[in-house]
This record gives C-alpha cells, structure tokens and sequence, in this order.
C-alpha cells in the first residue's frame, strides 16, 4: 500500500490544505490517488463562504463524492470521544481500519486525513497514533508556521517514533500573517533537531484543484514517489497517463490519419492550422496538451453545466464504477436509472409522469416520433403518419429526426431517404392554425423546439408563442412533442423552457446537460395519457419495440443524479439570474455596437451573434472562432452566427472576459476583412 497519513501538530493547523494539496499534486501527474478522512467532526458548523468542510476541500481535490472520503461523521465540532459519547454512536480504531483497507485496495495511492493530533482518543482506549499504527502508511506531518510551532512539532515527532511510526515528511502549512523570518527559523530549527525533510507548502487564496496543486509544486512529490512506476501502471489511471509518451505534433499527426470528425471538412482539417488537443479541464476553463487555458464559451457543445472536472460528479461515476458499469434495462432495472427517473419527474413541467432512456438528444426525438405514431395506431388510426414542425427546426441527425428538422445545408443531400412532413413558419401561430386545420385528421404530432432554434442561429420565439401552440395542439387533440434537448437544464434561466409558458408537452425531448456534460444519455419524458396507450397483454403487440444497448447506462444515471442534486445544493437557478443580467450588459456594451454586428440574439445565457456577410462570401464566423482562440476562448459559429453558451456555473469575471474576447475577436475579423478588401 503506497500512501501517507497526514497528521498535525494540533486542530486548526491546515492537515486537511496540505493532505488536499498532496491529492491534487499527484493527481495532476497522472497517479490515481484515492483520500480519507475515516472520522469527522463539527459537520453542524456553519458553512464558510470560501472554504468549504474538511471533506468537501477533500473531496474536490481527488474528484471524488463527498461521501466517499468519510467513514464515520458526528454533528458538534469536539474530539472525536466527545462526539461519539453525545451521539450515541462510539467509533474504535479497529473499524476505522478497516474501512481504510477497503479504501487501499481499490486506489495507486491513498492518502489518510486524520483528526486533530496523534493523541487525540476516539473513546474505546484507541487514538489517532494507534490507527495510524494499524494502517501502517508512513506520516506527513503538518504544522503551522508561528510561535510555539517548534515544541508543537518536537512533541508530534516524539509521539509518532515513541509508537515507531515512521515519520516521511513535515509541511508546513500557508499562513500569510506568520512574518519570512519565522517560517525560515521554523523550517530550519525543525530539520536540524529531527534530521526529517521540512517543506513548505505555498499560499492558496481559494479552493480549487488546479491552486491545490499549485500549492503543493514546492513539495518534493517525485521523491516522496516513485511516478515512473505508478504512472507505468499496467492500467493507466490517471488524467495524464494515457498522453505521457505523445506529444502534441504526435497526436495531431495521428488525428489526422486516423480520425473523422462531425460537422468538419476532413480536408481543411488537415491542411489548417493545427488544431487545439484538449487535455483535461477544471471548472469552465478547458487546458490543451500544451498547457494553454481556454474558457469554455460553448459549454462543450452545449452540454456541460455545472463545469469540468465537478467533484460530485465525479465522485458519482466513480463510486458507481464500483458497482457496476452497465447492466442492460431489457428485463432488468438498476438503482441509478430508478433514482433518475424519481428525481426528473420532481423538475419537469408537472403531468410528466413517465421516463424512457436512450443515449443521445436525436435518439430521444426518434422515440418521441415513434412513440406519437404508435400512440394513434394503437387506437385504430394507423393514417397519421404527418409530424408538423417548424422551418429551419433543427432535431438531430438520425433520419427520422431529420425528416422533422428543416437546416438545409446539413440535411438537403438526405432529402430521398427521409419522410414528408408539414413544415409552418417558426412563430407564425395563424399559419400553425390554418395548416392543423387542413392536415388535422393525418397529423401525428407537432413537433417544436420551444423558445429558441438553437442550431439555426439561435432564432427566438416570440413571447406567447409556445403557449399558443399547445393550445392547437389540445383543440385538435394532438400530441405536442417539445425538443428541449439544447434549451433543457437551465440555458434560458428556467430549468425548461415550456416553463416560461407553463406549458406541459405530452412528450419532452431532453438529453446534452442531463449528465451536466459528462456522458451520453437522454430521455423521452411523456404523460400518463401517452404511456397507458401503449398497455396490454402480450398478445395484443402494444409493445414500444424501441430500445438501445446502452439504455440506461447506470454511469451515465448516476452523473444525472449528481447533476439535479448539484442544481439544488449549489442553487445553480437562482445564481445564474445576476449573470443572465450581466451578460446581457456586456453584450449590449461590447459586442453590439461594432459595425460588423447585425443582430444579437439571446435568451438566458444562449446568445447568437449574427454578423454581416463577408463581401466574397466566406463566412467570417470561422476567422472569429480563430482569433478567440488565440486570445484563450473557444466558441463556434453556425455560419456567421457566433455563439455563446457557456457552462451554467461561469463566474462573473470569466463571464466578463469571454464578452471581451468575442468582441476583440469580432474586431480582428471584421479588420481582416477590410484589408483583404482594399
């Protein structure tokens, strides 16, 4: 068992910063590294603003489930004896050790927070040495630089070689106020009294991984570790691992002769200009092989929420890694896909009852249209084979979400292969109410992206617009299907957008922030009226025969609980509502007033810009993408459409500068542009 036991000199000297910094430090080298702290006090304690719990910091280091780094938590924030005799529930060394084995066989490396000092008793005769004695890891000593941190130390090392615990390293720990001369006296008398390595660990203004790690870059790490070895792991494990033999020209050079990328010219690709290879990212930022940071401005295509690298999100998928990676739903259920369901149900439009699982937004509309087409032909009207659906609708790339979408220039060449549908000017509801009126009676279900047409330009509905559709829709008696793929899970500032509208759809679309950007999974959300249809004895073939290997996955389920659970712990809806304001600020003060803007188009935080049209017809969309790259954004355009969707949980200063670079790049473009000209 490779590791340490982080221990301090006493309570409040910074073990948890400097077990979290050692997490972080091995885990940006590629190791993977797993953390406890098996007992916890004052967890009853008010919340800090900036510092979270000892298990929380933790828990973001190694990207893990809080609930994962705890073995044992009491409410008062006493000794560990104190709080096992107030509670009525004691704790002994011998469990604990225990549960840190368990922990050790299922991790490279495991570090092991204790609680408060090498003496302090757990209440059955046993204390923190006699645990660290059990588990055998070599100690990490922690203190605080300051008056009395040397007899602290001394009498911590005593202890520790008293039990022959073997002491490996001492951090001392950040402490701004604590004068150069002290920390250096500190540092030095303690290495030359104990003859063991003293180190000290750098200032961290906030909680964060990639600061964590920062932290902890004057920590000897390499020597504390053999890396070599455990990055050479049969398994590669950890963010880097796979990548430490490539470099970037290698992998660029291999993308190119093997690789065929979506929605790209394969042949501009490798002619172009090296592309970005993305390494790993932390929060809304994005870091390529090379090192260079880039904000996320399209939230990875429009799906992350809550940020990359989101502890509890990774904690979620990992915690259900080992339990299972994939069982199939075909005659079996799992915890994670019932909990999901459970917990949709409680967010979508009420009267929402019912949630089928496939794994990708189109698959999700297929199963709507297929879903629709049954519905009616399992009441004897097989004739309804009509979707209505808007101009320029966009739905996915599957043939039947195709047939409903109406963006030519991706779908023209498929026209043979797909079927007739009724296409209605986006929000014209008179010329909605005409085409029901003569299609009613072969009209299957009407089909709409509600609010926004996110892929053709972010076009937006006008206000009412949604409402009154549902309301044809109940007139006629038909199905209304709303694709909330792209607008689902917060981007107009609602969790959907039919709730602008108080609309209820008989089938709801959702998939692409369902994980919160993690994995791939969606859903088919329909009423009880839709889903009783489909009832009946065997014989009678009222079967939806639909469904995917994948369907379900329990990973990609339990990155769905994470994220709901996320959106209420971190009230990720009532905080974006200042940032919806700001950005419409920065747009109005940046980016529309440049002469090359012909329109912005925004609701909540999804925003096109559309620009005008370069005077021989290139798009000048890409030469923007380009130029905010460099400046360290990555954004898309559809056309000259620039668009914005950054991850739900984007700071205000990021969010600040992500404006400010699409309107320099905007500049640069537009400038270009004008000296090709002349």
């Amino acid at each position: 068992m490779r590791g340490f036991f982080v221990t301090g000199t006493d309570t409040g000297v910074g073990k948890t910063v400097a077990a979290a910094a050692i997490v972080a430090a091995l885990r940006e080298r590629g190791v993977a590294v797993r953390v406890l702290k098996p007992v916890i006090t004052g967890l009853d304690e008010p919340p800090d603003p900036v510092w979270p719990p000892d298990h929380e910091l933790l828990a973001r280091a190694a990207g893990c489930a809080v609930e994962a780094v705890t073995l044992t938590g009491y409410g008062p924030p006493v000794s560990p004896h104190l709080a096992a005799e107030l509670s009525g529930r004691p704790v002994g060394a011998a469990s604990l050790r225990a549960g840190v084995l368990a922990a050790a066989a299922r991790a490279d490396v495991l570090i092991v927070e204790g609680v408060g000092g090498l003496l302090v008793p757990f209440g059955d005769g046993d204390d923190v040495r006699a645990l660290a004695r059990d588990i055998g890891l070599p100690l990490v000593i922690a203190a605080r630089p300051g008056l009395g941190t040397i007899n602290h130390t001394l009498l911590t090392v005593e202890a520790a070689r008293s039990a022959g615990l073997e002491i490996a390293a001492i951090v001392l720990t950040p402490w701004p106020t604590a004068p150069d001369t002290i920390e250096r006296s500190n540092r030095d008398t303690i290495e030359r009294v104990t003859g063991i390595p003293v180190s000290t660990l750098r200032y961290i203004e906030r909680p964060s991984p990639a600061l964590l790690a920062a932290a902890a870059r004057d920590l000897p790490v390499e020597r504390w570790f053999d890396l070599q070895a455990l990055q050479a792991l049969e398994v590669p494990t950890g963010p880097r691992a796979s990548l430490a033999a490539i470099d970037t020209e290698e992998l660029i050079a291999a993308d190119r002769r093997h690789l065929w990328h979506p929605f790209t010219q394969q042949q501009t690709w490798c002619e172009d200009e090296p592309p970005i290879v993305i390494e790993r990212g932390e929060g809304t930022t994005l870091y390529d092989t090379d090192g260079n940071a880039y904000i996320d401005g399209v939230s990875s295509l429009w799906c992350n929420v809550h940020g990359h690298h989101h502890p509890a999100i990774d904690g979620a998928v990992r915690d259900q890694l080992d339990r299972v990676a994939h069982s199939t739903m075909l005659g079996l259920s799992h915890r994670p896909a019932v909990e999901l369901a459970e917990k949709l149900i409680a967010v979508v439009p009420p009267g929402l009852t019912r949630v089928f699982y496939s794994d990708s937004g189109s698959s999700a509309v297929e199963v709507a249209l297929k879903m629709a087409f049954q519905w009616w032909a399992h009441a004897g009207e097989t004739g309804r084979t009509t979707f209505v659906c808007l101009e320029d609708a966009y739905h996915g790339d599957t043939l039947g979400a195709v047939s409903v979408g109406g963006i030519q220039l991706f779908h023209s060449i498929f026209g043979p292969l797909l079927f007739d549908t009724v296409k209605v000017r986006a929000g014209d509801a008179e010329h909605l109410a005409a085409t029901l009126e003569r299609h009613a009676g072969s009209v299957a279900a009407v089909v709409v992206e509600p609010l926004v047409q996110g892929a053709a330009g972010m076009l937006m509905a006008p206000d009412g617009y949604l409402r009154r559709v549902r309301e044809l829709c109940d007139r006629h008696g038909l199905p209304l299907i709303c694709d909330e793929v792209a607008t689902g899970f917060g981007r107009t500032g609602a969790m959907f957008a039919c709730e602008h509208e108080r609309v209820t759809p008989d089938l709801l679309c959702v998939g692409k922030g369902l994980t919160g950007g993690y994995l791939p999974l969606s859903a088919t959300i329909t009423t009880e009226r839709i889903y009783e249809r489909f009832l009946g004895r065997e014989d009678e073939l009222r079967t939806f025969f639909h469904g995917h290997t994948y369907t379900g996955n329990p990973l990609a389920c339990a990155a769905g609980i994470a994220t709901l659970e996320t959106f209420e712990r971190e009230r990720t809806l009532e905080l974006i509502a200042p940032k919806i304001e700001l950005l419409a600020r920065l747009l109005d003060q940046r980016v529309r007033p440049l002469g090359v803007v012909a329109e912005v188009r925004r609701r909540g935080f999804m925003v096109g810009i559309e620009l005008s049209p370069r005077f021989d017809g290139e798009p000048l969309g890409r030469r923007v993408t380009l130029a905010a790259r460099r400046r360290g954004a990555i954004i898309r355009p559809l056309g000259d459409v620039i668009v914005l969707m950054p991850p739900l949980s984007i700071e205000e200063t990021e969010l600040s500068r992500l404006v400010a670079i699409t309107a320099e790049a905007i500049d640069e473009a537009a400038a270009d542009r004008l000296s090709t000209a002349a």
